[in-house]
């Protein structure tokens, strides 16, 4: 008896722990930004499906005073979370100008988790806008660093990408694709 007692003394700071972060997720996902497959942009058929690699770089052009950088996200569950670092930006590879992220595309904001629904095994397409490139910026790398105000899902506490497309042409991504405002 005093060692199932033990058992549960040990097991009980886990237990309080693991309920903890149920609670934040649950109120994570209900304070979320849920998108379904009819408020989503899709990948082309030539950007093939990978949970394994799920993010990829899709495109970039100019939209007034700002650079929208679309990238191409693998959809693996029927409801996904998605979410960008709010630190991440682009760096010039030549000049090492930085241009920070300044949000979704759209009136979607980073202050509150985006969750897609209804797009398991389809690539769906995000926008993030940034300042205007320079137009002698030919390659760059795209880092996504994590941000002491980052929303994230208690499975993905402490994982980050630092590097998401490094030595990349803008030129072969350019106009590929623009996207229309599906979220307004």
């Amino acid at each position: 008896m005093k060692r199932i007692l033990a058992y549960i003394l040990i097991l009980l700071p886990f237990a309080a722990w693991a309920q903890r972060f149920n609670e934040y997720d649950r109120k994570v996902f209900n304070e979320g930004q849920v998108l379904n497959s009819s408020d989503m942009e899709f990948a082309s058929s030539d950007i093939p499906w990978d949970p394994g690699s799920p993010l990829k770089l899709y495109s970039i052009h100019d939209e007034g005073e700002e650079t929208i950088v679309v990238f191409s996200y693998s959809i693996y569950f029927d409801s996904q979370w998605v979410t960008f670092s709010k630190g991440i930006y682009v760096e010039d590879n030549k000049s090492g100008d930085i241009y920070k992220v300044r949000g979704y595309y759209g009136d979607l904001t980073m202050d509150r988790l985006l969750i897609v629904k209804g797009c398991k095994g389809k690539n769906v397409l995000v926008a993030l806008r940034f300042p205007k490139f320079k137009r002698n910026v030919r390659n760059i790398t795209i880092h996504s660093p994590k941000h002491e105000d980052d929303i994230e899902p208690s499975n993905m506490s402490g994982k980050s990408i630092d590097v998401i497309a490094s030595n990349v042409r803008v030129k072969d991504y350019r106009n590929r694709h623009t996207m229309r405002k599906v979220y307004e």
